[in-house]
C-alpha cells in the first residue's frame, strides 16, 4: 500500500514515474489493478468488476486513473450524504498510488443497463471499450457478453444523441452570433459542436475511438473540419469565419438528418398523430437524450418544413384543472420522409 510519509521515497518515486517508458506505465497501472481485484476476491457482496477503457501503449499516455463499474450485490449500497439523490454512486479509490474511478452499480441496476432499460444505458460511453475483469456470478458475465458490441441499435441511438446535441448547440451558437453579437461565446459554442460532429462522425465510421474525438473527427472528415474546427480556432473573432462554419454544420446535418435523426422520425411516422413533446420525451428517456435536445431537433426539422409544429394541452400536476400548452409535432404520411425510414 502506498502511503505519503515525511521521507523523501514519494518524492524519488513520482520522479521516477515522469520518466518511465510506456511499459512500465502499463505494468504500473496493471499491477494496481490486479492488487484491487484481489482485495474484491475476499468481499462476497463485490459480483462483478469491469475495465472501462483499454490499458495500453497506445492509450496509457493519457490516462492519471483507472476507471472501473464495481457490481455489487443488490440491497448492500453504502450511501454518503455528498451522494445526494442521485440515482449514480461513485467513488474514487486508490491502489499503489493509482486513483480509481469506480461508479458502484448494483446487480440489478446492471441487468438494466444491458437491456436498455435504464437511463444510465450500457452504451452511455460509447468511446470507450470495457472489458470484465472480475467476476463470481455466471448471469453478469452471460448479460456482459451480450451487451458488449456496438449494435445497429446502439448506432442509431449514438446517432441520435449526438445529433439533438448538435442541433441544440448550433441553436446556441446562432443566436449568439446572430442576436447577442457575441463572437467570443459563439465561437466556444462553435468549437463544442465541432466536438459533437466529431463524435457522430466516429459513430458513423463503426469505430470506438479512445482518444481525443476531435482528431479523428479531422482525419475521418478534413474538409468540414477545417471550416467548423481548425478555422475557428485560427481566427476567432472573424465574425464571417464564424457564420461559414455554422452554415456547414446546417449543411451536415441537412446532408445527413434521415439516418442521423432516423429512430425519431421513425417514432413520429409510426404514430402518425400530432405528438406531444412529454410523449417523444417519454419514449426516449432510456436513450440518454434531454428532453430539450429533442426539442431542438423538432424544432430544426420543422424550420426545414419536414415536419408540422402544433400544440396540446397539458396538465403541470396531477390534480391541476387548468391546462396549458406544450409543444406537439406531426410528420405527414404523405412525407417522402416517412416513405424512407
Amino acid at each position: 500500500m502506498y502511503i505519503a510519509g515525511p521521507s523523501v521515497a514519494p518524492v524519488q518515486e513520482h520522479e521516477s514515474m515522469i520518466h518511465e517508458s510506456d511499459p512500465e506505465k502499463v505494468a504500473r497501472f496493471e499491477l494496481a489493478l490486479s492488487q484491487l481485484i484481489e482485495r474484491f476476491r475476499d468481499d462476497r457482496y463485490v459480483l462483478a468488476t469491469v475495465l472501462v477503457g483499454r490499458l495500453s501503449e497506445e492509450t496509457i499516455w493519457r490516462r492519471e486513473s483507472l476507471r472501473l463499474w464495481i457490481i455489487e450485490a443488490d440491497g448492500v449500497s453504502r450511501r454518503l450524504r455528498s451522494d445526494g439523490n442521485e440515482e449514480r454512486v461513485f467513488r474514487i479509490l486508490v491502489e499503489n498510488g493509482i486513483n480509481i474511478h469506480a461508479e458502484l452499480i448494483p446487480r440489478s441496476r446492471f441487468r438494466q443497463m444491458v437491456e436498455g432499460s435504464s437511463r444510465t444505458a450500457f452504451s452511455c460511453n460509447f468511446f470507450a471499450t470495457r472489458k470484465l475483469i472480475y467476476s463470481i456470478d455466471q448471469s453478469i458475465d452471460n448479460w456482459f457478453a451480450q451487451a458488449n458490441t456496438v449494435a445497429v441499435k446502439d448506432r442509431d441511438r449514438e446517432l441520435l444523441m449526438f445529433s439533438t446535441w448538435t442541433i441544440h448547440s448550433l441553436r446556441h451558437a446562432r443566436k449568439l452570433l446572430e442576436i447577442r453579437k457575441d463572437v467570443e461565446l459563439a465561437s466556444l459554442k462553435i468549437l463544442n459542436v465541432a466536438q459533437s460532429v466529431a463524435c457522430t462522425e466516429i459513430i458513423r465510421s463503426g469505430e470506438v475511438c479512445e482518444q481525443e474525438a476531435i482528431y479523428r473527427g479531422i482525419e475521418l472528415a478534413p474538409d468540414l473540419f477545417h471550416v467548423i474546427y481548425l478555422d475557428v480556432l485560427k481566427d476567432r473573432k472573424n465574425i464571417q469565419v464564424l457564420a461559414a462554419a455554422l452554415d456547414a454544420v446546417d449543411a451536415y446535418l441537412e446532408q445527413h438528418y434521415q439516418e442521423h435523426l432516423k429512430p425519431l422520425l421513425s417514432y413520429l411516422t409510426a404514430q402518425n398523430r400530432v405528438v406531444p413533446l412529454s410523449e417523444i420525451s417519454d419514449h426516449f428517456a432510456w436513450s440518454q437524450i434531454y428532453p430539450w435536445h429533442l426539442e431542438s431537433a423538432c424544432e430544426w426539422l420543422e424550420q426545414q418544413g419536414l415536419l408540422d409544429k402544433l400544440s396540446t394541452p397539458f396538465k403541470l400536476t396531477s390534480r391541476s384543472r387548468e391546462q396549458v400548452e406544450e409543444p406537439a409535432y406531426y410528420l405527414d404520411s404523405d412525407s417522402p420522409l416517412s416513405g424512407k425510414q
